[in-house]
């Protein structure tokens, strides 16, 4: 009889605690799909609402996402109100973006803090971190997994959102040796896709610089900008080709394509004989005069002393000008920026090998050899 009242007493105790746990708050967990249906990578808002229900404690509410391959998820936003004494509310809002066509279960562990307001005080004097230095208990609550419905889009797509894609060259005539800067934008909102715009073309030489100045998170996905500038040199003349890409705009539920044109670049070659003098000097059949001669030799003497003066004058103003057109070199401040200036800037010299080192420099990451580097480059440019 003993051993019966004793599991009864636990039972209840057990009931007890597990209701108390139930009453310290409530959840909702929302998505902004009323069908709860959506296309692979498509942004999903997801939101989660905690909200006090024992008004005898201090509370403070924890959520996370559980991990899975199936889908990224981010936190959005995140606010906490204090409605009145000891009754808080908290809002966290996500973005997930599905990577399998199949059903998704979303799931979430959520758990609560209470403590008295004596810890509470204490904690602020020490630590400001919502609630996570608060001395407490900690319930856990269950959390029923919200379901997704993701279905395959039907065309092979480089992007899902809506974006905009910008083209413009400097010239479309150059020298050999010379280069061409191609320049790109890709700008708009939705996955956050890596997306490749110009591959390798036959006989021409790039350089690429790909810049993502813009990547924020938004209920639209990810807003982004991303820059793709390209420096291309040649021999002889080229074609670089259109760019296209496709893509699916969810909120416009269409697909579409972004399309660069494509350009034809004129290589000029260089014609040596512009410069050559073909006239030839006629020969004359007078008699040699000595006192013209002599005087002719007076006049080119005069004509010599003024030709060097003249050309080392030449020399201290080109000196004073190499040095001003190193400061380029000299204010570079890592092995990119390096890279792009010997090629846009200094084809007419021995650049390849330098080049070769900075690419290794910057796709290995051993930015503590770039100074070295400079250093050489300019002692072999002065």
């Amino acid at each position: 009889m003993k051993k019966n009242l004793g599991k009864i007493f636990l039972l209840l105790l057990l009931s007890m605690l597990t209701i108390h746990a139930k009453e310290l708050a409530t959840y909702t967990l929302s998505i902004n799909k009323n069908n709860k249906e959506a296309f692979v990578k498509e942004p999903i808002e997801i939101t989660f609402t905690a909200q006090q229900k024992d008004h005898s404690s201090v509370m403070f509410f924890f959520v996370s996402p559980k991990p899975n391959s199936d889908y990224t998820i981010k936190l959005l936003t995140k606010s906490t109100t204090e409605n009145s004494f000891h009754n808080s509310s908290a809002t966290f809002k996500y973005i997930l973006f599905p990577l399998k066509a199949k059903d998704l279960h979303i799931a979430f562990e959520f758990h609560i803090k209470t403590a008295n307001d004596q810890a509470l005080a204490q904690a602020y004097v020490t630590d400001h971190d919502e609630g996570k230095g608060v001395e407490g208990d900690i319930s856990y609550i269950d959390v029923k997994p919200l379901t997704l419905h993701v279905k395959a889009l039907s065309q092979a797509v480089d992007l899902v959102g809506d974006f905009t894609l910008n083209a413009s060259i400097d010239k479309k005539e150059m020298y050999q040796y010379d280069n061409v800067n191609l320049h790109y934008r890709l700008y708009g909102s939705g996955y956050n896709n890596s997306v490749t715009l110009l591959k390798s073309l036959k006989n021409v030489e790039i350089f690429s610089d790909i810049q993502n100045p813009l990547s924020k998170l938004t209920p639209n996905g990810y807003k982004i900008k991303k820059d793709y500038t390209y420096a291309l040199s040649a021999k002889n003349d080229f074609t670089i080709p259109s760019i296209k890409l496709k893509a699916y705009s969810p909120s416009k539920k269409q697909y579409y394509t972004l399309q660069a044109p494509s350009y034809n670049i004129k290589v000029k070659k260089f014609n040596s004989q512009m410069i050559v003098d073909k006239q030839e000097s006629p020969q004359t059949k007078e008699k040699i005069n000595f006192e013209s001669l002599k005087q002719l030799f007076i006049y080119i003497f005069i004509f010599m002393m003024g030709y060097v003066f003249a050309k080392l004058r030449e020399n201290q103003l080109f000196a004073r000008k190499e040095n001003r057109k190193f400061q380029d070199i000299k204010r570079s401040q890592n092995a990119k920026e390096l890279m792009l200036i010997l090629v846009n800037s200094y084809k007419n010299k021995n650049i390849d090998g330098f080049v070769k080192e900075l690419e290794n420099i910057i796709y290995e990451k051993r930015e503590k050899e770039f100074k070295k580097v400079k250093k050489r480059i300019l002692k072999e440019f002065m």
